[in-house]
């Protein structure tokens, strides 16, 4: 395969997808979003933000549907998509687990002694690296006068977005054996059938159980893949997005209508995605470097900190304050010494592989 830098899959996609786009500005006004709606849910105070729910998840997967199976196709082989995905994932996250544990260590009411020879802090420690976050979310007397005493309540998503990076390899061999349109849309409506059984459950027997099943991996499926629709049929969503972009919104705010509920995530997909490529005047943000996962990373634990030593109760505006320049100058230090200097770009030598070629073909539709 020729270098990747030199020889993109030359189609009309790839020159439309490679245009200079608003990716940057979404990912910080959705990362600022969780921030904000983290902020009033762990002080209790009423939300403040213009956007909340699960607007704000639902939109990192979508942009990552369409993104990452584009890298995807990008790539030489399968592993070096993987290597890839894990290197930009991974470092940052194990970071910010480590550093909860020494601010575990530094805050927790326990003798040290017994912090650092509890299972707790050892289980805390092995199941969060390995993104089983649910399964150990707490240190050993640590944020226990607090609301919620989880160190980062936030991290669930990384353990979905790894699951979905592994069904992409999958999903290619499927949209290059079958009819790619019918293909998507199963996947889409099958997942779009577990979120709302989970959801029923819910209603009807009042089971946490169900309602944190509905988060997982198959019910996140239908927005990862409306990203992947976008995708494929970019440049027919490209010639009538001025009609999309609209038709997005009005579907995306009947969201709660049974007959039309439906039509959510390819809705907000369709919105994401004109955002993205229109209004020019938004790429000022791509100067700036992509400094939104360690925002993501460390808000939770930060907000929570202030929280524990009382600083909300004094001046909830000096907290968010504090918090909001906390996250931004750790994020930008996350991405220059951490994050950018572990992404991988490899070198290849000038022979195409089968996959890229067809990748040229099926991509077109």
């Amino acid at each position: 395969m020729s270098s990747i830098k030199n020889t993109l899959l030359d189609t009309n996609l790839i020159i439309q997808v490679k245009e200079a786009n608003n990716f940057d500005f979404i990912r910080f006004f959705l990362a600022y979003s969780v921030m904000f709606n983290h902020f009033s849910t762990l002080t209790d105070t009423n939300p403040f933000w213009i956007v909340s729910g699960g607007f704000r998840v639902k939109g990192f997967f979508i942009i990552s549907g369409f993104l990452v199976m584009f890298s995807f196709l990008r790539s030489s082989d399968t592993y070096i998509f993987f290597r890839k995905r894990v290197q930009r994932i991974m470092p940052a996250y194990s970071l910010v687990i480590l550093l909860c544990l020494i601010l575990g260590f530094c805050l927790t009411v326990l003798p040290h002694r017994e912090f650092l020879t509890s299972s707790q802090s050892y289980t805390y420690l092995f199941t969060n690296l390995l993104t089983l976050n649910f399964l150990c979310p707490d240190l050993p007397g640590v944020f226990e006068d607090n609301t919620m005493h989880a160190m980062n309540g936030s991290l669930w998503t990384i353990k979905v977005e790894l699951m979905l990076y592994m069904t992409v390899p999958l999903i290619y061999w499927l949209l290059r054996k079958y009819n790619k349109l019918i293909c998507l849309w199963l996947i889409y409506l099958l997942s779009f059938a577990y979120h709302t059984t989970c959801n029923h459950l819910a209603d009807t027997t009042h089971e946490p159980i169900y309602e944190f099943l509905k988060r997982q991996f198959p019910g996140q499926m239908m927005y990862f893949c409306s990203g992947i629709i976008l995708l494929i049929y970019f440049p027919l969503f490209r010639k009538y997005m001025k009609y999309l972009l609209p038709a997005g919104i009005l579907l995306f705010a009947c969201r709660d209508i049974p007959l039309l509920s439906i039509f959510e995530p390819i809705a907000l997909a369709s919105v994401i995605l004109s955002v993205a490529y229109g209004f020019k005047w938004l790429h000022v943000f791509n100067r700036m470097g992509n400094f939104s996962y360690g925002i993501f990373l460390s808000h939770f634990p930060v907000i929570q900190t202030f929280i524990h030593f009382g600083l909300h109760e004094y001046s909830l505006s000096l907290t968010l304050a504090l918090t909001t320049v906390i996250c931004t100058c750790f994020g930008m230090l996350s991405w220059k010494y951490i994050e950018k200097p572990c992404l991988y770009r490899p070198k290849f030598g000038n022979n195409r592989s089968n996959k890229t070629q067809y990748a040229k073909d099926f991509i077109q539709g």
